[in-house]
């Protein structure tokens, strides 16, 4: 039967995490300027155009908004899910581990082994 293991590299998935914490904080620089060029009047002249021009204008800044923001909400979503994953490894490493120690303090399996790492038989240092 073939190997169906494989490796979950948790500290990139947390890297990764680290990665969309922060294309979410660049976020906001775009989104803030978009708020300030919607906050003031254009003025644009006193000709026919002048207030179309000006509505569509003000439409764009809005579609923008609502852009960066379901952007954001997708970032957001990823790190979400990404951080869960990840979460969900590490507590899966640790009850292996923790189930692992429990075992060999129990049937002396690795005895052996922390006696060649310089351990006692709960796996901390001799001292």
């Amino acid at each position: 039967m073939p190997d169906q293991s494989y490796y979950v590299h948790l500290e990139s998935l947390t890297d990764f995490v680290r990665e969309l914490e922060t294309q979410i904080h660049a976020m906001s620089r775009p989104n803030d300027f978009l708020r300030t060029l919607g906050e003031h009047p254009l003025l644009f002249g006193e000709f026919g155009e002048a207030a179309s021009l000006a509505d569509a204008h003000h439409a764009a800044v809005a579609e923008m908004q609502g852009l960066l923001e379901q952007v954001r909400g997708a970032i957001t979503f990823a790190q979400d899910v990404t951080t869960t994953v990840a979460d969900g490894y590490a507590q899966a490493d640790q009850s292996v581990a923790g189930d692992l120690h429990q075992s060999g303090q129990q049937t002396g399996l690795l005895d052996p082994l922390f006696s060649l790492l310089g351990l006692d038989s709960s796996g901390g240092k001799n001292a």
